[in-house]
């Protein structure tokens, strides 16, 4: 018995969807799903699809999808190579793919240039800084983060010294 899934361009396209919108809904830790995330995705997978595919399989395709986007981005933004804009792979010279061949036998030059299916529902997925956290939660609801030193919105002086504190105040007390 085969319990290998056959990924077509619907069903993956699907899945991308389905994470998307929970990615959306705030079900998203720093690199994936949460676990109410993967629970929402099951459902809405099999009620879109048909197919009986379990939570693995489905995991597995995401991982991989996530592996050959950051394994391709990462080529777009090494150094001394180039985006060919007519096929939207990675272009550099001969040199580079010689060294690029002695460094790793397994892997061949055509698909770790070639550009990954649906990019950019890849890149709303996982295309972002490690810095870029966008809104915060907070318990006031969600909103942009709070500057932590003074701006012009922010009226207090930072060159000031900052007030006496009650208890030095009561110390000089006679």
């Amino acid at each position: 018995m085969n319990n290998r899934a056959s990924w077509d361009e619907g069903t993956t396209k699907t899945l991308l969807d389905l994470c998307i919108a929970q990615k959306n809904q705030l079900n998203w830790s720093d690199k994936c799903l949460t676990k109410l995330g993967w629970r929402n995705v099951y459902s809405g997978f099999r009620a879109q699809t048909g197919l009986q595919l379990g939570s693995k399989q489905l995991q597995n395709k995401l991982n991989n999808l996530r592996r050959a986007f950051l394994g391709w981005l990462a080529l777009q933004n090494k150094s001394s190579l180039g985006r060919d804009t007519q096929t939207g792979g990675v272009s550099a010279d001969a040199t580079y793919w010689e060294q690029d061949q002695q460094d790793s036998q397994t892997r061949s030059q055509s698909s770790s240039v070639k550009p990954p299916p649906f990019l950019d529902e890849l890149f709303e997925l996982f295309g972002h800084e490690p810095q870029d956290r966008g809104t915060l939660m907070t318990a006031g609801g969600i909103r942009e983060a709070t500057p932590s030193m003074g701006t012009e919105g922010n009226a207090a002086d930072l060159e000031q010294d900052p007030p006496a504190s009650s208890a030095r105040a009561m110390s000089k007390r006679p």
